[in-house]
């Protein structure tokens, strides 16, 4: 989904009634997900801590690379894809925690070891404008090959996999469901002729479509609903019948942590526990970016759940991971050209 930091300043904690200082400390969360749930994770986390937050923004690529980087004074990654972590932890970035809740998370969405864990998830599927649609003779699609119908040349808005990890995910399914790389490349080379633009974040194509500029946008989408609930009404969500994508955004606490000092590590965990909780988890029903929790016990907001007689498709984790710089070079010279 789109890419974002934030800089957690941890400048006092209340602990057991006492509050515990550490001059100069700080603790720093690189967040992948949208500014305004980051927002609302870190007031959330004040409110529930005591800890006083500030906030910066990057994009998920560039605090992978920044955490690669030996030196770096991060603690904690929180948001943006889990094949990002699985990569992660292959480099030896993180420190293994189970923050309370843990067992409550799916296998498929936390690192068995506990390196990293899920604390968000995400569907795609097509967000349209009915009006849009109507005047171009079109119907709510309700498949992948409804798009490259040709009555949709230029109607389309669909984000960049070269910079976006909601634009991967696009990739993925592809390839995972048509059952090979060329298969999928062949099919994005189609639907290539009918996009009328790729973005750079997986949040953008939504706005494209609130805006009329198009009639349908792939993305993950909690991003449509949330254009909905800003007034948007003719918006609607549907999903691909042939199966589609998700994503878990994870959190895990940051190699290096671990080392400067005891309070450090300490309060990363306690960030971790926070966004584990059912307070922390039920934010996301509250934002006004919508989530769907990655807790199994917890309620959701039924708009964003794939209905039951869908099904994901996509590349396990470990592959998602292993094969992506490969997969978005094909996209840029086999589909971009």
């Amino acid at each position: 989904m789109a890419g974002v930091l934030i800089l957690v300043t941890v400048v006092g904690w209340a602990l057991g009634g006492v509050v515990s200082h550490a001059r100069g400390s700080r603790l720093s969360v690189l967040c992948s997900s949208i500014d305004d749930i980051c927002q609302e994770w870190g007031a959330a986390f004040t409110a529930e801590t005591g800890i006083r937050v500030t906030m910066t923004r990057r994009p998920a690529g560039e605090a992978l690379t920044l955490i690669s980087q030996p030196g770096h004074h991060f603690d904690v990654w929180h948001g943006g894809p889990s094949e990002a972590y699985v990569t992660g932890t292959a480099r030896g970035l993180f420190v293994a925690y189970r923050p309370h809740g843990w067992s409550q998370v799916p296998a498929f969405a936390r690192d068995k070891d506990g390196y990293w864990t899920g604390s968000y998830q995400g569907i795609m599927g097509f967000c349209s404008d009915r009006s849009v649609l109507a005047r171009n003779g079109l119907a709510i699609p309700t498949s992948w090959q409804d798009l490259l119908n040709p009555r949709y040349r230029g109607l389309i808005s669909a984000p960049n996999p070269m910079f976006s990890g909601t634009g991967y995910t696009m990739v993925e399914t592809q390839v995972a469901r048509l059952g090979g790389e060329q298969a999928g490349m062949d099919w994005l080379r189609r639907l290539n002729r009918n996009v009328l633009q790729y973005t750079s974040s997986g949040l953008a194509p939504s706005g494209v479509v609130a805006r009329g500029e198009v009639a349908t946008a792939i993305t993950f989408t909690q991003h449509c609903v949330k254009q909905i609930d800003q007034g948007h009404r003719d918006l609607v969500v549907s999903y691909p019948s042939e199966g589609t994508g998700r994503e878990v955004g994870a959190v895990a606490i940051l190699r290096g942590t671990d080392h400067r000092n005891a309070w450090q590590l300490s309060a990363a965990r306690r960030y971790e526990d926070f966004i584990l909780s059912a307070k922390g988890q039920e934010l996301g029903q509250h934002s006004h970016s919508r989530q769907l929790p990655v807790r199994s016990d917890l309620p959701s907001d039924q708009r964003l759940r794939l209905p039951a007689d869908h099904r994901i498709v996509a590349l396990s984790l470990q592959e998602g991971a292993r094969r992506r710089q490969h997969l978005t070079e094909q996209f840029r010279t086999q589909v971009l050209g």
